[in-house]
């Protein structure tokens, strides 16, 4: 038969200094087990599990119900449960059984009042205490946190556990702070110290099936901890590094679809997995299953605002619409100029910009209206055209496309929102098929970038370049181009920075000698200056910018790299087996004119 846990019973132990008021769980005498508890250190089973959207919450605390719970999980037999019952531990609660099995064992204990107070949370130093309960090697330690002195009720648990390994002195800055709440991060990286267990970096990283835990980047500081806690595996062990031969793929109950978390985005596949290291939908998601713009910058600003205007329980239209809104109100018009929409990454630029600022003109409104689409869940594209006024009016104008079922539709926040705020004109310009909205939009048209017409290569230099080589010719085939200004325009050959480091350079004739193949690294660069330049600061640009590492599989050590002149003329040598002779001859036969 069960005792109930009275006051007058916790008041001896007091008194008997067994029980410190300070402690909430505690060992007592007249509850000492039949069987010596011990925790499973063989089974690698999954002993703490994340919620239902897949997040583990790690800076979340626990209960002692759950405390309780977790550590039954992990006995390796049961006690046959505690000789008490407590007025607060309903004999149905899902926690009931785990509560017995810790009193059986006397590693938990009741309060005066005779209650277990299930729901409150534990403690640091209530954790480490009733871990120490179970069978150590006492040894002892010369480490100390500051604020465990040897008063502390839980001073001699937290020495064990500095002792066993179980905690470090470096953890939190030399201090334990016993009194916090452990996080359920804290809680499984302990647990495993204590069991002995660490996950598999090579296959968190690299294994099809690994865990996803949206709120957890692997970057967490105790990311591997939380992987190998909450999943099933089998593994091996050698010098004390564990490596997982199998393991459980973990699934989700979220639907398949997009699912977004916390404003990040992720993808549910039919498998009940989420994605990772893959494209769906026209849209990247990177390591952690989260998608990405590739900046990180940008990634931050979005996952922000749409955490404030999404839920996940909304449909995938009533996000777009949502996100729509929230570009329609959030910002203001700032009349910046067109943008070089050219340049690569332009979108990014003024969607941050935009985010930051909270002002724009219509290229800052359809890049952050893009990617705020796309951060729901859409393969959404900024275009750069022509915008037609409701009376046939054109010019340069910006908005967002996206391909729904086939079907191509404009979005314009920015016309909406600023003509609704300055003119009272009120246009609905949410999803409308190309020539359904009262605006109008026209692509420009894709055309080739024009190439320069290269020039004769200039016969002096071509002289010169032949005195450069001297008796030394370079060992491979090379490949002699003519430089000029505006060369690589078309995007298919190389433009000055490839030769000078910059393209910032005035100059009459200009001719290169390079290795044909990339895999050898050599160049000869012979430069007329116009009239009147500053030698020297050229030299000083060129020597700055130059890579002698341009060819990439290989290269020239920077310190053999000759930037010389004379006159007007220059020459850049990158070569490292005659270099210097080259350099010299340049020196030697250069005539200016």
């Amino acid at each position: 038969m069960k005792k109930q846990l009275t006051a007058a019973a916790l008041s001896a132990l007091i008194a008997a200094g067994a029980l410190p008021i300070s402690a909430c769980a505690v060992a007592a005498d007249d509850m000492a087990p039949v069987k010596t508890p011990a925790l499973n250190t063989t089974d690698h089973i999954q002993y703490m599990n994340g919620y239902q959207d897949g997040t583990f919450r790690p800076d979340a605390t626990i209960t002692r119900a759950e405390a309780c719970q977790l550590l039954t999980s992990l006995l390796v037999e049961k006690s046959g449960g505690g000789d008490y019952v407590f007025a607060d531990v309903a004999a149905d609660a899902w926690y009931a059984a785990a509560v017995d099995e810790m009193t059986g064992f006397s590693l938990v204990n009741g309060y005066q009042d005779g209650t277990f107070r299930p729901e409150n949370t534990i403690t640091r130093a209530e954790f480490i205490a009733i871990l120490t309960r179970f069978p150590h090697n006492d040894i002892g330690t010369e480490q100390s946190f500051a604020d465990v002195p040897a008063t502390h009720w839980a001073y001699d648990a937290v020495q064990t556990a500095l002792a066993q390994g179980w905690l470090t002195a470096a953890d939190a800055d030399s201090t334990f702070r016993p009194d916090d709440a452990i996080t359920r991060a804290e809680v499984v990286t302990i647990l495993n110290r204590v069991l002995g267990r660490s996950a598999d970096a090579a296959m968190a990283a690299s294994g099809e099936g690994i865990r996803v835990m949206p709120d957890v980047p692997d970057t967490h500081w105790a990311y591997l901890d939380m992987l190998e806690a909450t999943t099933d595996h089998e593994y091996d062990k050698a010098n004390g590094v564990e490596r997982w031969t199998s393991y459980d793929k973990e699934t989700t109950s979220l639907a398949e679809g997009w699912h977004n978390i916390d404003g990040l985005l992720f993808h549910v596949n039919a498998d009940s997995q989420f994605d990772r290291n893959t494209t769906v939908d026209g849209l990247e998601l990177d390591r952690n299953g989260r998608y990405t713009t590739g900046s990180e910058e940008l990634d931050g600003l979005l996952a922000d605002a749409v955490a404030g205007v999404v839920t996940d329980d909304m449909t995938q239209m009533e996000k777009l619409r949502a996100v729509y809104d929230y570009a329609k109100e959030t910002f203001g018009y700032l009349g910046i100029g067109e943008v070089d929409t050219s340049k690569d990454g332009w979108e990014i630029e003024q969607a941050i910009n935009m985010l930051k600022n909270k002002r724009g003109n219509c290229y800052s409104w359809s890049s952050v209206f893009t990617y705020l689409a796309r951060q729901v869940g859409f393969d959404a594209q900024a275009i750069a055209g022509t915008g037609v006024s409701p009376k046939g009016s054109e010019s340069v104008h910006a908005w967002t496309e996206i391909t729904i079922d086939g079907v191509a539709y404009t979005f314009d926040p920015q016309i909406e929102s600023v003509y609704a705020l300055r003119y009272g004109e009120d246009y609905d310009l949410f999803m409308k098929e190309y020539g359904e909205a009262e605006w109008g939009y026209v692509k420009s048209e894709e055309t080739e970038p024009e190439q320069p017409e290269a020039p004769e290569a200039d016969a002096a230099l071509v002289s010169l370049m032949e005195q450069v080589y001297g008796d030394k010719p370079y060992g491979g085939m090379v490949m002699q181009t003519v430089l000029y200004d505006g060369m690589g325009a078309d995007g298919m050959s190389r433009g000055l920075e490839w030769y000078l480091g910059t393209s910032d350079i005035e100059f009459e004739a200009g001719l290169a000698s390079e290795s044909a193949m990339t895999s050898q690294a050599h160049s000869v660069v012979l430069l007329r200056l116009k009239d009147g330049a500053d030698v020297e600061a050229i030299k000083a640009k060129i020597a700055e910018n130059i890579d002698p590492f341009k060819w990439i599989c290989v290269g020239v050590d920077p310190d053999k790299v000759r930037v010389e002149s004379n006159g007007d003329l220059i020459c850049i040598v990158m070569d490292e087996e005659n270099g210097d002779y080259y350099a010299e001859n340049f020196l030697s036969f250069a005539v200016t004119e």
